[in-house]
């Protein structure tokens, strides 16, 4: 079986609102720790390795739902994250929060699905992003069109625990760009939105703008793009540089 109908199976047999509904029933969070210690604690422990071979590397691959596109002044009304091992999606360590927002979602539910009534009982930023930088130090960051979540979740952790993370993404969208540049292809901008780049590599679609289903898409293409680069050997360096625009 080919590896785009072995993913295919595998999204057919899961059913997002059934995960979802798992995923967000899970056990309370941890003890709150003081905010001035999480930014630390996460740069305290080390950065992968860039000599570090793509096929021992943990990715954590993330995708956000906001009520706008500008970090400063919109917010997060959900995360969801896949972890991927050894060049496989590791579904039972997968989580999807709705987070809990200080203004109406507005508009914004159009796109994303969260009205303000699923938020009444949504978890709080503080507690998502601590479980987040808790389980992610010294693991590699992925996204598509990275540069969104990377400046919602660095905003937030200014303003909730006083500081910045340093945080390095990988980003699949710029990977296919750079993909679709080296086969001498004109792009257009809907061309390398995560659907188009499903398609074109005959990855299965799931729901959109479902931060968990999007978050397992985006783990599907990063894996494809890694399969096709067909270097067994490929280091993390060589990964951030695919992904430089």
């Amino acid at each position: 079986m080919s590896l785009a109908k072995q993913m295919l199976h595998m999204l057919r047999q899961l059913n997002w609102r059934w995960l979802t509904r798992r995923l967000l029933s899970a056990q309370p969070f941890a003890t709150r720790q003081p905010a001035s210690q999480i930014v630390q604690q996460f740069e305290n422990i080390a950065a992968v390795d860039p000599r570090q071979k793509v096929s021992e590397s943990k990715f954590v691959v993330i995708d956000l739902e906001t009520t706008g596109l500008n970090a400063k002044t919109d917010y997060i009304v959900s995360i969801g994250w896949v972890v991927i091992k050894a060049q496989e999606i590791v579904l039972t360590e997968s989580r999807h929060y709705l987070i809990a927002s200080p203004v109406s979602v507005g508009q914004s539910a159009v796109f994303h699905g969260v009205h303000d009534k699923d938020l009444k009982n949504a978890h709080e930023l503080t507690d998502v992003l601590t479980e987040l930088l808790t389980i992610c130090g010294g693991t590699v960051f992925v996204a598509h069109h990275a540069k969104i979540e990377k400046q919602f979740i660095m905003v937030a952790c200014q303003r909730l625990f006083g500081k910045a993370p340093k945080l390095r993404f990988v980003d699949t969208m710029l990977l296919e760009w750079q993909r679709m540049q080296q086969q001498g292809k004109v792009l257009k901008s809907r061309d390398l939105q995560l659907t188009s780049c499903l398609q074109r590599h005959h990855l299965p679609v799931g729901q959109q703008h479902n931060a968990l289903a999007d978050a397992y898409s985006c783990a599907l293409l990063l894996l494809c793009q890694l399969k096709q680069s067909r270097e067994p050997n490929l280091l993390l360096s060589d990964l951030y540089k695919m992904a430089k625009m």
